[in-house]
């Protein structure tokens, strides 16, 4: 007898990826005030407001290194000395949140509301804009606060690296050389005066309002006008934005952290800003070194070698320019083997990119957009950013565009003409005593010892 075998459906294959478009914007001005710009998404009932104010770290006066994060930090104390327990409480009945943060391009505010109560909401924040108290007790409590953070952070390889790698690569005196947040010594002097002056001084007409949600029957522009009506600088403006771009290279640097079991290597070279053309071409070639465990840096120290868990590549973003970084940690005792490969691995760019590599760096960077900007909230930031920039609302679309339309050839004469592989900046953070003398004998720099 014979056995008859069932008829089975074909195993379901992916289809092809859906296009996708990142949403835009309905742009306008509240008059004496913010641009605003509107992005409707159906479906999303928790409303994003990313409020960016042209009063970043980059703008901070002379000797007030840190004012900047310290103004963003006491508006969440809100209109009355000591109020941030309040403030917070009187949110979260309206089932809302704010925040306040600042690099150097801006100082940024964000709220996050149900569609449902935005209006209540903007106008909780607006009180908080308008009139903040920015008072002495709380600075001086954040001031205290601030001080033991900085210490946390340098107590971190990684965010020291970073913070020396900036150090080496802007010119001296500059304000990108310097911590974004402040030193010990800039933030203990800071006074309730100074964070008043600064956050008093940044002009309306310079800031972005933009809300994101489903705004379907909500007169965004009528809500944003009635909550910022009457905000008004209150000081003089503030200096223009340090500007100064990263100088090259060749530059090795060892931050001595003694009896450090490892290395965190960070190694560094100055880029155009987004707005240039070939920013989607070095994105991916980071992508290609170091954007995943098959990328080059991962297949070579991790794989190969077995120096590190991991080595990541990408840019770093300003508003005037931007940044190639590599970073990851190794083993002491390999230092010296990982700083040579990594460098070979860099180099390696200019011999060609594969037309596969290119394409999946292109699909990892772009295909995985739509869910990386589900949500409001990541839509409203991500626009606010490009407002903050400059660069203006169609950006982000553009620049999805830009990354599927990049080729191998592009990468590779983006990144030859870009990141030269002569003028790098390496910043190793470890026990200079074990590592200086095999770093020397590498051959690719001088080396430079600095204090941890």
């Amino acid at each position: 007898m014979t056995t008859q075998i069932p008829d089975f459906p074909a195993r379901p294959v992916p289809g092809p990826i859906p296009p996708w478009a990142f949403p835009t914007g309905v742009e306008g001005r509240i008059e004496g005030g913010p641009a605003t710009l509107r992005c409707d998404l159906p479906g999303r009932r928790l409303a994003a407001v990313r409020l960016v104010l042209n009063a970043g770290a980059g703008r901070e006066p002379g000797g007030l290194d840190g004012v900047a994060t310290l103004a963003a930090r006491t508006l969440l104390e809100g209109t009355e000395p000591g109020g941030g327990t309040a403030l917070t409480a009187a949110f979260e009945r309206l089932g809302a949140s704010m925040h306040a943060s600042a690099d150097l391009t801006a100082l940024r505010i964000a709220l996050d509301a149900p569609v449902t109560r935005l209006g209540a909401a903007l106008e909780l924040l607006a009180e908080v804009v308008r009139a903040p108290a920015l008072a002495d007790a709380d600075v001086r409590r954040l001031v205290r606060e601030r001080l033991e953070e900085i210490a946390q952070e340098d107590a971190d390889p990684g965010s020291r690296a970073m913070r020396e790698l900036r150090a080496r690569l802007f010119p001296e005196g500059t304000r990108p050389a310097r911590p974004t947040g402040g030193s010990p010594a800039s933030v203990e002097g800071l006074t309730g005066a100074d964070v008043r002056g600064f956050f008093g001084a940044a002009v309306p007409a310079e800031a972005t309002a933009v809300i994101a949600g489903d705004l379907s029957g909500v007169d965004t522009e009528a809500a944003l006008a009635r909550a910022f009506d009457g905000w008004k600088a209150t000081a003089e403006p503030l200096p223009d934005a340090d500007t100064a771009l990263p100088t090259p290279g060749p530059r090795l640097v060892i931050v001595d952290r003694p009896g450090s079991v490892q290395s965190y290597l960070t190694i560094g070279h100055g880029v155009p800003g987004r707005g240039h053309a070939d920013w989607a071409s070095l994105a991916v070639a980071c992508h290609v070194l170091g954007g995943g465990l098959t990328s080059r840096l991962n297949a070579l120290l991790r794989e190969e070698k077995g120096y590190t868990y991991g080595m990541r590549a990408g840019l770093l973003r300003m508003r005037h320019c931007g940044v190639f970084v590599a970073q990851g940690a190794v083993h002491t005792e390999v230092t010296a083997d990982a700083v040579g490969d990594a460098l070979g691995a860099l180099r390696s760019v200019l011999d060609g990119v594969g037309d596969g590599e290119c394409r999946a760096s292109v699909s990892a960077l772009a295909d995985r957009a739509p869910t990386e900007y589900e949500t409001s909230r990541s839509v409203a930031a991500e626009l606010a950013d490009a407002a903050a920039a400059g660069l203006g609302a169609g950006y982000p679309r553009r620049y999805l565009d830009e990354l599927r339309a990049v080729t191998p050839d592009g990468v590779v004469r983006a990144y030859a003409e870009h990141v030269s592989q002569d003028a790098l900046t390496v910043v190793t953070v470890g026990d200079a005593a074990k590592i200086r003398g095999p770093l020397e004998e590498l051959g690719w720099a001088g080396v430079t010892v600095a204090e941890g």
